[in-house]
Parts: C-alpha cells; structure tokens; sequence
C-alpha cells in the first residue's frame, strides 16, 4: 500500500473530519491489515479498532508496538517512541 492509497482509505473512515469507528470497522480484514501494515512500516501510533481480529499481535510486539493507551475518545496502540494525550 503507497501513501496515497492509506490517505484515500484514510479520508473514507471519517466523518465531518473525525475518525468513524462504525465506517473502520466494515472496512474489509485485507485492508484493515495493509492499512495496519503501512503505518507499522511509517512508525506511526495504530488506532486499536483499525487491527483487524485475525492480525499477528506477536509479530506486533516484537515491532516495539507493546503499549496500550486510551485517548480522549480512541484507544491506540503504539511504541515508546510516541506520546498519546
């Protein structure tokens, strides 16, 4: 998956400008993981409800991706690298 690609995906998850859970979660398994898969190459904080079920979460882990942490509205999961406020 390239940029333009996640960032189309991206801008059909939203709704008004935020993040829609419902419209993520319909999205297919494929996506939802090459989608989780381009941001684990970018080094980026992972929504939680955007892994799809099935995803490896020890391959995951061994990527650095071993915190948990609930925002005002989303939960992320995300390395030390990041701080989610």
């Amino acid at each position: 998956m390239n940029k333009r690609d996640f960032n189309k995906l991206l801008k059909s998850c939203t709704v008004k400008g935020k993040f829609s859970i419902e419209k993520i979660e319909k999205l297919p398994v494929v996506l939802r993981g090459s989608m989780v898969l381009h941001i684990v190459r970018n080094r980026g904080p992972i929504l939680a409800n955007l892994i799809p079920a099935n995803f490896d979460f020890n391959w995951l882990k061994r990527m650095g991706y071993l915190y948990r942490t609930k925002g005002k509205e989303f939960e992320f999961v995300h390395t030390c690298e990041h701080s989610i406020k």
